[in-house]
């Protein structure tokens, strides 16, 4: 996890749990927040930011452009 990264609990009055996985690209804030999902019980409902459907910064731009 680096210094940017934070997952945001909010607890409503009637309950609900939302998570907010701050600044995590790609499928890693699911990763991220996979714990406290298994831990608080069912998803009612899953919403993906626009950061999801960004690349991950350790992944590879194009694997089939690499030298050797």
């Amino acid at each position: 996890m680096n210094s940017n990264e934070r997952i945001d609990v909010w607890i409503s009055p009637e309950g609900a749990i939302t998570l907010d996985a701050v600044g995590y690209t790609g499928s890693s804030c699911e990763e991220a927040t996979r714990f406290l999902e298994e831990s608080l019980g069912t998803v009612g409902r899953k919403q993906r930011p626009r950061d999801y459907y960004r690349r991950q910064k350790n992944q590879q731009q194009n694997p089939d452009n690499q030298t050797t």
